[in-house]
């Protein structure tokens, strides 16, 4: 089992992720930006897209990059790749938070359950991997899926910013 400290780092990481994001969600909604397929003229991606990226970064960590398998949401983890377009797919938001919370909450319960040598172990299935990934150990993944969240919470700060620009009257 991993010790205490590193199983509450790793809850700190989620949680301020989750907050971080939580306060980007509130600021689109208090500029009054509650369109999910709202793009940014510089073609950035939808809202919508982007949230549902998130829930699938967490899916794609631990579902394919750390255990090896298919993601848990092979339909909408496929919408929401890296090479899709970013336009909303349609999905609710209610979708996508239950599905990003779900990555959420089976991460920590790896986590919780991961042994030392587990974490600091490299996934055998490299073959199958990007080549960015491969090499990194577990507990490196984790920490990727953290500032990869962490980018894209920028990416919905830099929307908000977009929106209040462009609807000013």
């Amino acid at each position: 089992m991993m010790t205490l400290d590193a199983i509450e780092l790793i809850r700190s990481m989620v949680n301020r992720t989750r907050l971080w994001r939580g306060r980007a969600i509130t600021t689109l909604r208090e500029k009054g930006c509650t369109d999910l397929g709202y793009r940014p003229a510089s073609g950035m991606a939808s809202i919508g897209w982007i949230l549902a990226h998130q829930a699938a970064v967490y899916d794609y960590s631990l579902n394919v990059l750390i255990r090896g398998e298919s993601p848990k949401s092979p339909e909408i983890f496929r919408k929401h790749t890296p090479g899709t377009d970013g336009a909303w797919t349609g999905l609710s938001l209610q979708d996508t938070e239950d599905y990003y919370s779900s990555g959420e909450e089976d991460l920590l319960a790896y986590v919780e359950d991961a042994t030392d040598e587990e974490l600091t172990s490299i996934p055998e299935h490299q073959e199958n991997m990007p080549a960015a990934f491969r090499g990194m150990r577990v507990i490196d993944l984790i920490a990727n899926t953290f500032v990869h969240l962490g980018h894209h919470n920028g990416h919905l700060n830099a929307i908000a910013e977009d929106w209040a620009k462009n609807t000013k009257k």
